[in-house]
């Protein structure tokens, strides 16, 4: 071999051993999503978790279960301890369950290591431990922000017997076993036209997160079907009839503002909530509708003198008021409309009012209406509002738009009882009919956190 073949040949042989010298094969990684505990935040020396709580472990990817069993310990004071697993979302969410002691501090531990199916190594071990309950009495835990995991369901007494109401909820309140002794609040969200009380669920969640409320707040959706299920004892409510606080469609009926008391009921259960002492309720769109004269109607505050209640209506386009009376836009004056029949029909006035409001006189009505905390929260937003009613008389009477109907309502209340009133309003700019952002901003949080404080 002449030496210029030879040059080539050191030169190729160098190049190819380079090559495999530079070059190392990279490990995919995994990593965690979230760990919870019972469908509420997981985090380091969490304290009075239930003996019967579930540990729930997202991955960002899908895992390889011998692996991650293999990888996974869980120990009590040094001990080993045998856990059952469960696998969800394709096998990227374990759920872990096991014989659990009162009074003990567990370990959950994952070490990292190759537990993916595609040889996925974990990129950081996990290990975080919690201290069980006492005793059999749940005193705190985490709230439940899963909103999958938050819906809850009870049996309320209707006309003929007992019928299921569902909602949601971040803290159990019908736990029987249960002294709560940081829920201080409760904040009833009611949902809209659209029946969506998981989304207004997540937004208050988001909302009392942001704030550092969850903790010591009670946070209920309440959810009006307006559907028949497969069960003839679930409560459901045809058309828009569950904002005026009318009866439910099966044949064991109940009124939608008593649901809402019951849940009240349960909340000012001094055995169950012995600090509880403020509770808001509030509703956007038709959920403000159904807030307004829920307002004046309910039987709740007068029933528990001890409880600071406020109500909070948001972007209604629809008002009680408690005469004939209107604002005109042109003068900014009250008015007396005189054509159109039926224009205050309830809820836009005393006359053809529900059952609930039988022994209630229109006098005691208007007076619960002047004095009881209200307050409205309204969006000034400019932007396309195609479910504002605008054929209706008795609605185009109450304003041009959302955000007018608002000011004209407080606007009436201003100069009809200006000095006597307990109502208020609050602008969130910028913002057209719209709960999320309602909900999360920065007017509404302001307001929250005065309410509350």
């Amino acid at each position: 071999m002449n030496l210029f073949k030879k040059l080539w040949l050191l030169i190729g042989i160098s190049v190819f051993l380079g090559f495999g010298c530079d070059s190392e094969e990279v490990t995919p990684e995994i990593t965690l999503l979230s760990i919870k505990i019972n469908g509420g935040t997981f985090t380091n020396n969490i304290e009075s978790i239930p003996v019967d709580a579930t540990v729930d472990i997202s991955f960002s990817a899908i895992i390889d279960p011998a692996l991650f069993a293999a990888q996974l310990s869980v120990t009590a004071n040094g001990a080993a301890k045998d856990v059952d697993i469960s696998y969800s979302n394709s096998t990227s969410k374990a759920t872990l369950t096991f014989d659990w002691e009162y009074n003990t501090t567990y370990t959950v531990s994952v070490n990292a290591a190759v537990i993916g199916a595609n040889g996925d190594q974990l990129k950081e071990a996990i290990s975080l431990s919690f201290k069980t309950a006492e005793d059999n009495i749940i005193r705190s835990m985490p709230p439940c922000t899963n909103t999958a995991q938050c819906l809850e369901s009870t049996l309320l007494t209707g006309s003929v017997g007992e019928g299921t109401f569902e909602f949601y909820s971040n803290y159990p309140i019908y736990e029987e076993n249960a002294e709560w002794e940081n829920l201080t609040q409760a904040v009833i969200v009611v949902h809209g036209a659209s029946h969506n009380a998981n989304d207004y669920f997540s937004y208050l969640t988001t909302t009392l997160n942001t704030e550092n409320l969850s903790d010591n707040t009670v946070l209920i959706a309440p959810y009006f079907r307006n559907t028949a299920t497969s069960s003839s004892d679930d409560f459901y409510w045809s058309s828009f009839a569950w904002r005026d606080g009318k009866l439910s469609n099966n044949a064991n009926k109940i009124s939608s503002f008593e649901v809402v008391d019951e849940l009240i009921k349960q909340l000012v259960n001094s055995g169950r909530f012995p600090v509880l002492d403020q509770i808001i309720v509030t509703g956007q769109s038709s959920g403000g509708r159904f807030t307004h004269v829920y307002a004046p109607s309910n039987k709740s505050e007068s029933l528990y003198p001890t409880i600071s209640f406020d109500y909070v209506v948001s972007e209604s386009q629809y008002f009680y008021y408690p005469d004939g009376q209107r604002i005109n836009e042109g003068t900014n004056n009250l008015y007396t409309p005189s054509s159109c029949n039926g224009y205050d029909f309830w809820p836009f006035g005393y006359t053809l009012t529900p059952d609930y409001l039988t022994g209630t006189t229109e006098t005691e009505f208007n007076q619960n209406f002047v004095n009881r905390s209200v307050h409205y929260l309204l969006g000034n937003g400019t932007a396309s509002d195609p479910t504002l009613n605008t054929t209706n008389c008795s609605a185009t009477l109450l304003g041009s738009s959302r955000y007018q109907r608002g000011e004209n309502m407080f606007r009436y209340m201003d100069l009809k009882y200006q000095t006597t009133h307990n109502h208020s309003k609050t602008i969130a700019n910028g913002i057209t009919h719209d709960g999320s952002a309602i909900y999360q901003s920065t007017a509404f949080r302001t307001l929250l956190n005065n309410l509350l404080n």
